[in-house]
């Protein structure tokens, strides 16, 4: 790990987009960013406890390298939405990729399945089927050759769409308001704890109560810490990722 901030965020990992708020964009494999819990998709809410969100990557980098604290400890939140694009075999899905970091949808055929999902021209692809994607021609490949009947994008919508959370639904209709789409995920996570958890309540109790002092002191560094001490096995691990 680097000694000083001087080469933050890419020389510890990751690197940014956006004009505020600001994303993470990639993380490398290995890096220290990977291995605090750092994913493409993030926003950036807070550094070193001061709120960023308005920050353009520019300024948002300068204080990164200007703290004192190597590296600086930062706040973020998952911005990652999924569709569900309904796909026959055989069927084209109606979208075009082009190569990037991420990846990025160049084109979506009016009328087609992407775009009755909700997929737009500039969306940035993070995942297919909750797998990451970094490469155009893997990416490719495994939207053309998945044989379920409905194809799940992770994707990152920068700008206009991210001022809102949305939920596409495969019909095409949207809902716009935060409160849904915060009552799905917390739905989910529910779901995701449930089958993980599900032979250990008190492991539950404590991921809880780690979340509620969590959501009443705001301290992301023991919420990292405290974390991986609970969930101990490799099974409950994955579990972190949705706790973010």
């Amino acid at each position: 790990m680097p000694v000083t901030n001087d080469g933050w965020p890419d020389a510890f990992g990751f690197g940014l987009g956006g004009s505020g708020p600001c994303y993470i964009l990639w993380v490398e494999d290995g890096s220290s960013a990977h291995a605090a819990g750092l994913r493409p998709g993030d926003q950036i809410l807070e550094v070193e406890g001061r709120p960023v969100s308005s920050l353009t990557c520019e300024a948002l980098t300068k204080l990164g390298q200007e703290c004192l604290n190597v590296p600086p400890s930062i706040g973020v939140i998952s911005r990652v939405q999924y569709v569900e694009v309904p796909k026959k075999k055989q069927e084209e899905v109606g979208l075009t990729l082009g190569d990037g970091r991420p990846l990025v949808v160049v084109s979506v055929t009016p009328g087609s399945p992407a775009s009755y999902a909700g997929v737009r021209t500039g969306d940035l692809l993070l995942e297919i089927n909750e797998v990451p994607v970094t490469d155009l021609a893997e990416a490719t490949r495994t939207i053309s050759s998945c044989e379920d009947d409905v194809l799940r994008l992770g994707l990152l919508c920068i700008g206009r769409r991210q001022r809102h959370s949305r939920v596409y639904s495969a019909s095409g209709s949207r809902s716009e308001t935060t409160s849904q789409a915060q009552r799905l995920k917390a739905q989910e996570f529910h779901r995701k704890l449930d089958e993980v958890l599900g032979d250990h309540p008190d492991l539950k109790e404590k991921v809880f109560a780690l979340l509620k002092q969590y959501a009443q002191e705001r301290k992301v560094d023991r919420l990292a810490y405290m974390l991986p001490m609970i969930l101990t096995e490799e099974s409950q691990h994955r579990l972190i990722n949705n706790i973010r």
